[in-house]
C-alpha cells in the first residue's frame, strides 16, 4: 500500500509540489504561533483554526494536481492485490492440527 502512495507521488509531480506547500505553511504557522499569536482584528487564532484553514485551501488544488485519481488508483490496485492474493492462497497445504475446526464446513450445528 505505501509503496503505491510513494509510487502516486512521484509519478506526479504537480501533487507533490501541493503536499510540500501545504506542508510548509503549517510548518511556518508552527513556528510562527511558537514566538507570538496571530491575531486578526483583536481576535486570536489558534493553531489548529489555523491548520484548519491551510487544510480547506489546499483541497482545491489538491483536485487540481489530481490527488482523486491517485487516491482512488491506489485503493484499486491495493484490493487487486488483496483479491488476487486471496484466490491463489492455498489454505489446505497449511499444518493444522486435528483438534481445530477447519474453516469451512456446515455452519449450523444440530443440537
Amino acid at each position: 500500500f505505501l509503496v503505491l502512495v510513494v509510487y502516486c507521488l512521484i509519478s506526479s509531480p504537480m501533487l507533490l509540489i501541493v503536499i510540500a506547500a501545504a506542508g510548509g505553511a503549517a510548518y511556518v504557522a508552527a513556528r510562527k504561533n511558537k514566538d507570538r499569536k496571530l491575531s486578526i482584528a483583536g481576535h486570536e487564532i489558534t493553531l489548529p483554526y489555523q491548520f484548519r484553514i491551510i487544510s480547506v485551501c489546499s483541497v482545491p488544488f489538491l483536485f487540481l494536481a489530481g490527488a482523486s485519481g491517485a487516491v482512488f488508483w491506489v485503493l484499486g490496485a491495493s484490493i487487486f492485490c488483496v483479491t488476487l492474493h486471496a484466490a491463489f492462497y492455498n489454505y489446505d497445504a497449511l499444518d493444522i492440527p486435528e483438534d481445530r475446526e477447519q474453516l469451512v464446513g456446515p455452519i449450523v450445528e444440530d443440537v
